[in-house]
């Protein structure tokens, strides 16, 4: 794993202000960014785009356990609407 420290838009840096903890590496062999908390030494998430941008810090910011009561509502709201029919 690659600790990232410096890139493009400062992603890594701009990580640091949702969470000082946050750290982000690049996970050489699975070939994706990985957001590890330093002070629990546990992976926080996977980024889901294949490059850092805004949209990395975004989604740190609206899956924070903070965010957890809102988020489920949000699935629960999309399963009603499968439900029924739409």
């Amino acid at each position: 794993m690659i600790l990232i420290t410096n890139d493009l838009f400062d992603i890594a840096w701009r990580l640091r202000q949702v969470c000082d903890d946050y750290r982000v590496y690049y996970n050489v062999e699975k070939n994706r960014y990985e957001v590890h908390n330093s002070k629990k030494n546990t992976l926080e998430f996977v980024v889901p785009y294949g490059e850092l941008d805004a949209r990395t810090v975004e989604y740190a910011r609206y899956s924070r356990v903070e965010n957890a009561d809102r988020i489920f509502a949000e699935i629960e709201r999309h399963n009603a609407k499968l439900q029924q029919g739409g």
